[in-house]
């Protein structure tokens, strides 16, 4: 930096850049604002979104096995064994939490309701972990700079 520019930062939350593009009969100007801040949430709302999706999927499924264990559905059907084979790591930690109450051949698996519950608040608790790291409290910058120039064909005294 030379010694005439004088040069403030603070933190920013829109940028503006102009472009002047020059030919020869005509010139351009051209001024794009950028807000930061704005792109910043839509990044995090983006990753949110991804998240939700997540669970989603992942509270269909339990769902789907819910429902098959409840109607007594065949265990050794294609899509019986398709859903418990993915469910099964995500139902590991609830396994015998509580009892299950049958009734010919039909179950009411109390765990995967609270499996359901509790991943459910696991996202929410993570998102908003989320939203709270992506806040910023002050989300403005300013940047101002001083120039000094010489008059044409003259000196400063």
């Amino acid at each position: 930096m030379s010694e005439d520019q004088d040069v403030n930062e603070k933190s920013v939350d829109r940028r503006a850049e102009t472009v002047v593009t020059q030919q020869p009969g005509y010139a351009a100007t051209e001024q794009v604002t950028i807000d930061v801040a704005a792109e910043r949430r839509l990044k995090y709302l983006l990753i949110n979104r991804i998240i939700y999706t997540l669970l989603g999927i992942l509270e269909i499924l339990l769902g789907l096995q819910f429902v098959l264990k409840l109607i007594g559905a065949n265990p050794d059907s294609g899509f019986s064994v398709f859903i418990y084979g993915i469910t099964a790591p995500f139902l590991a930690p609830f396994n015998a939490l509580v009892g299950t109450p049958a009734y010919k051949g039909s179950r009411f698996e109390f765990t995967t309701l609270i499996a359901m519950a509790v991943y459910a608040l696991f996202v929410w608790i993570l998102v908003r972990i989320i939203e709270v790291v992506a806040s910023r409290t002050i989300a403005r910058t300013v940047t101002r700079s001083t120039h000094e120039q010489n008059p044409p064909g003259g000196t400063i005294s």
